[in-house]
């Protein structure tokens, strides 16, 4: 809660009772504001009160009216608390009957008589605050309970949909399969073969959504753990560079490389390959039949790793956005939207970072600082 929503608000006509009351406040830290009239206080936001004070003698019939409706435009979650200080007798017992049973069905009202005790007011006070700082607690929890549930229904659809498409390959490239089968002419050794790389083409596309899945359930709670060791980054990525070639030449990808040798340090082999797979995977999916550059070298205390392409390129206002769930460069391509979110996060834990450089048509560049040591 900010310093708006944890300051009084007093409305008191008699500027001397303003002052002793800020200065009561004060003693406890509680910072006010003081009001002229019931017009300057609906002029408002709502979210600059945490507590209202108000005089009896600063309220008119018309101001009531005004004050019930400024309390009523309130958003469902907010009941600004009210204290009325109001005098003794049955003069003022006909008052309130009359007067404010307007407004105190609408608010949040404590009334207090007067003469007052400090100690009263900072207690009523203090106690008002604490329930106002409630509301925007018990505010910000449904708003991330929504968002959560937001997230959620959003990556089951995505998911499903990613899902469904290489399920159905399968099943369509299973069916072709066994109509073959049946007729052993039409079932050649090549042709065999090119539906067995294509059959675990799709089951690799599955086994990769299911570990993105799973990576983001252990992100959210905390069990995405890292296990660190000695190995030659250097050797790593030449290694990954020869296992994508397929399918580099399958996208009409031209491969570059600068990679400096023995690029050492304590990292987790598992992970860092992953980040360089996602890499690699975005290179392919979005730059299709342009040269791609890989490149490593040593700076400081640190491995910086770099992919770049000349692909179709991102806008400068995606440039961080496209690190977060569910997000892709393109909406034209498929996938979960998970990858950089992942490689963000496993970085994370090794103590680095990656950021993106782009150009709209001219293709993108994502660099990886990783420190030598932990």
């Amino acid at each position: 809660m900010n310093k708006n929503h944890s300051q009084a608000i007093l409305l008191c006509p008699t500027g001397q009772d303003a002052k002793l009351i800020a200065a009561v406040l004060k003693k406890e830290s509680v910072d006010s504001r003081s009001l002229r009239s019931i017009n300057e206080l609906c002029d408002l936001h709502h979210d600059e009160a945490g507590v209202i004070i108000i005089a009896e003698e600063a309220l008119t019939i018309d101001g009531i009216e005004s004050l019930n409706k400024y309390l009523l435009a309130q958003k469902t979650w907010s009941d600004i608390p009210i204290i009325l200080l109001v005098g003794s007798g049955v003069r003022n017992k006909e008052f309130k009957l009359k007067r404010l049973e307007v407004f105190v069905s609408s608010g949040n009202v404590t009334l207090l008589e007067r003469p007052l005790q400090p100690l009263t007011l900072l207690s009523a006070a203090q106690v008002l605050l604490r329930s106002r700082k409630r509301q925007y607690q018990v505010r910000d929890l449904l708003k991330s309970q929504t968002q959560a549930t937001s997230i959620r229904d959003e990556f089951i659809s995505i998911a499903s949909h990613e899902l469904k498409t290489p399920l159905t390959s399968l099943k369509l490239q299973t069916q072709m399969t066994r109509r073959q089968i049946s007729r052993p002419e039409a079932m050649t050794s090549e042709k065999m073969k090119k539906q067995l790389d294509y059959t675990v083409h799709q089951i690799d596309r599955l086994d990769k959504l299911v570990d993105d899945m799973l990576d983001i359930s252990r992100i959210n709670t905390g069990k995405l753990i890292i296990h660190k060791a000695k190995f030659n980054l250097s050797e790593l990525l030449c290694e990954l560079i020869e296992r994508f070639t397929p399918q580099f030449e399958a996208a009409g990808c031209t491969i570059k490389t600068n990679i400096e040798p023995n690029v050492i340090g304590d990292w987790d082999t598992y992970k860092i390959e992953q980040v360089i797979n996602n890499l690699f995977s975005n290179a392919i999916r979005y730059s299709p039949k342009k040269m791609i550059t890989v490149g490593l070298k040593i700076v400081d205390t640190n491995a910086v790793m770099n992919v770049k392409d000349k692909g179709i390129g991102i806008e400068s206002d995606n440039l961080e956005r496209i690190f977060e769930r569910f997000e892709r460069v393109s909406s034209t391509v498929s996938g979960l939207g998970l990858g950089l979110y992942i490689t963000r996060q496993i970085l994370d834990l090794h103590n680095g970072s990656i950021k993106a450089e782009s150009e709209i048509g001219k293709g993108s560049n994502f660099i990886i600082h990783l420190p030598l040591q932990s």
